[in-house]
């Protein structure tokens, strides 16, 4: 960064002097004052700064016809585990969506190989959002879109590496380098040109530790919500249910009883796979006996921030964004509160979350719609369980309507069917770890915040080196 002068930071002037500019970025962003001043600090950080390329043993990621063809996915649990871009989310696989790939298409092809200990990125359209491969997994084969990176552990350990490419210090750099506008993309090439700082290997292990920590919170957080799905299956019997959905969607047609028939009068909507309920083994009962579906809205003249919370804000935690009022999309109308189920109400997203004490007061997307209990039997968490599943989570195509972005009326969540199980105990077993398992969570990510602040201190001087001791005091 020699002879790279900021003249002024706003607006950006930067002059350059006998220096040799990059032959492949001409443009005036590239040279933006916030990009320069960004690498100036990392050099600056009085750590061992180090290109991406000279501390990895191995990258790799499909590009163009690459990869796996959308027909050769295999359900969760079978083949090979496949992570797509949905699966990258706040440092930690999102295990709960993986699927599967058949084991010879992974042996096959090299450029989507990956393993235990690697880093993952996402390179185009959301560029930049990292996780680590869990210990646990030896194999996994990566879907479009993503970059797989095997570090060099003798200079840095994957867990420290991977906090440090999710704060701003390196986000700002893969920023830099994208090209395109309507869908930014990173090139392999752009990612080996990373500048990483690389502290000691007792901070390195400080800060991993603390990764670990967030993973084993999170694999105690899937077991949880594993325990709900054995229970559920117990109580209901859904590998039964399941039986007589396979036999449902072989048939072609069925009649219909006068009481069953609504407004709609569309063949597709009685087709006997979405009604494959009349011949469930337990009781069953309309939402809107349970839940009510809540309209209470904002007023925009009396606050200047929201949070907000659109499709894209729930993977498993709901991740909302922080926004001025005045740059809110019209869309951001609901107001939430604890205790309410959120669902999307588009065909085939499959979105379902649960507003913990942390998101109360968020307002959500108009795409979403807002369950409030008003049941002495049913919890918010038991909905929310029962939504996690497909059998019930079907109906959501069932109800839905339109050509070219189909979706379901509010209020037609409210005839919507789900099992109702009398034993109070059961549904507070499944409201019990469905509470506990969004409490490790929350847990996993504050430590995982934690770490990002502790690696942006160590580039801007702050760290405090008495946790470290500490650290180490406590493992002797």
């Amino acid at each position: 960064m020699d002879d790279i002068y900021i003249n002024s930071l706003q607006p950006s002037i930067i002059y350059f002097s006998g220096i040799k500019m990059d032959s492949e970025r001409m443009d005036a962003h590239f040279y933006h004052s916030k990009y320069i001043n960004n690498e100036k600090q990392i050099n600056e950080s009085g750590m061992r700064v180090e290109l991406l390329d000279k501390v990895i043993l191995k990258m790799n990621s499909p590009i163009g016809w690459q990869g796996i063809p959308s027909e050769s996915y295999l359900p969760e649990g079978i083949g090979v585990p496949l992570i797509r871009v949905q699966n990258v989310n706040d440092l930690m696989l999102d295990r709960d969506t993986l699927i599967g790939v058949q084991e010879y298409i992974y042996q096959e092809q090299p450029a989507i190989q990956a393993e235990s200990d690697d880093i993952i990125i996402t390179r185009v359209g959301t560029i930049g959002r990292v996780c680590r491969i869990p210990d646990k997994i030896s194999k996994i084969a990566m879907g479009q879109n993503l970059t797989r990176i095997k570090v060099d552990a003798n200079i840095v350990s994957s867990e420290y590496l991977t906090v440090f490419m999710a704060t701003n210090y390196c986000q700002l750099q893969m920023k830099r380098y994208a090209y395109g506008g309507v869908q930014p993309s990173l090139t392999n090439k752009n990612i080996r040109q990373l500048l990483i700082p690389i502290p000691s290997l007792e901070i390195q292990e400080y800060i991993g530790n603390k990764v670990k920590s967030a993973e084993e919170l999170r694999e105690e957080a899937k077991k949880l919500r594993e325990k709900n799905k054995e229970i559920l299956e117990n109580e209901l019997e859904l590998s039964k249910l399941e039986e007589i959905k396979i036999d449902a969607e072989k048939q072609k047609n069925k009649w219909i009883k006068e009481e069953d028939i609504e407004e709609r009068i569309d063949g597709d909507f009685y087709h006997p796979r979405y009604n494959y309920y009349d011949k469930a083994l337990f009781k069953l009962d309309k939402i809107g006996n349970h839940f009510k579906i809540s309209k209470e809205r904002i007023n925009r003249n009396h606050i200047k921030e929201i949070r907000y919370i659109d499709l894209s804000s729930i993977n498993n935690l709901i991740s909302p964004q922080l926004m001025d009022v005045k740059d809110a999309p019209d869309r951001a109308q609901l107001k939430v509160k604890e205790g309410d189920v959120i669902i999307s109400t588009l065909s085939g997203s499959k979105k379902v979350g649960i507003i913990t004490a942390d998101l109360d007061g968020c307002i959500c997307t108009t795409g979403l719609v807002v369950l409030r209990s008003t049941s002495k039997i049913l919890t918010p968490e038991y909905l929310h369980a029962i939504f996690l599943n497909e059998l019930f989570n079907i109906q959501i195509d069932k109800y839905s309507s339109g050509a070219i972005m189909s979706g379901v009326a509010n209020s037609d969540f409210e005839k919507m069917r789900i099992p109702i199980i009398s034993n109070k105990s059961i549904v507070d077993k499944i409201s019990d770890n469905t509470k506990e398992h969004f409490k490790k969570l929350l847990e996993a990510k504050k430590i995982i915040q934690e770490a990002k602040q502790d690696v942006e201190d160590l580039i801007e001087g702050n760290f405090n080196m008495d946790k470290l001791n500490e650290s180490l005091l406590e493992s002797r």
